[in-house]
């Protein structure tokens, strides 16, 4: 079983709540073969609506066929379907593959080396509007300013290559986040008062509110 422990002390899940075999069956009657890390994802995480709902959109299995592409099992969704992810067929039979983003279907780049880094990455962005303490606006920074949170925080160790023009991660604690996008944007959240006070008084002394 593939370990989400990352995933489950941001969102404080306690219980696993993923789709049943015979929702994922759905899926492999379509695909064929999946990657053992996207069965373990669905079967335990697939259907908590604030992991997987709130800002962008984890396929559920009955839409999967909405999604059907010859080269790639489309599995996320941009909230506006401005770009999709997806996993190469060539990759399906790997336990753990690369993901690749596309804005129109025909070009693919890669956007994380691994599905778990994938599904870690993206449950810090759904997490900057999930959690219970959102900041609720954006910050532009200055370099300086990027650079102090850099210093002053610790890089989560998962990154969007592609989309915003790339995204990080930084925190203290293990349910925060900062997010940094296309290298001056920031916005943050916690999922407990008190870490989110101490991002508070810090962060919202940076950059400008737009």
């Amino acid at each position: 079983m593939t370990d989400f422990s990352i995933i489950k002390k941001l969102f404080h899940i306690t219980e696993p709540d993923g789709f049943t075999n015979d929702e994922i069956q759905i899926v492999k009657n379509i695909f064929g073969q999946l990657p053992e890390v996207f069965v373990d994802y669905y079967s335990e995480l697939g259907k908590i609506q604030s992991l997987n709902q709130t800002q962008d959109l984890l396929i559920i299995p009955e839409r999967f066929q909405y999604y059907k592409q010859n080269d790639y099992l489309i599995f996320y969704s941009e909230n506006q379907r401005a770009c999709v992810w997806g996993i190469h067929k060539d990759d399906l039979s790997k336990s753990n593959p690369p993901v690749f983003m596309s804005a129109d279907g025909k070009e693919w780049n890669l956007e994380t080396e691994t599905l778990t880094e994938f599904f870690t990455a993206m449950a810090f962005l759904q997490a900057g509007f999930a959690l219970e303490f959102p900041c609720n606006t954006f910050y532009e920074l200055e370099q300086h300013e990027l650079d102090f949170v850099v210093e002053n925080y610790r890089n989560k160790g998962v990154s969007f290559r592609q989309w915003l023009e790339g995204i990080n991660f930084y925190g203290k604690y293990e349910d925060d986040v900062i997010i940094i996008m296309a290298n001056n944007q920031l916005f943050y959240a916690a999922n407990t008062k008190e870490h989110f006070a101490e991002l508070e008084n810090v962060l919202s002394k940076l950059g400008v509110e737009f």
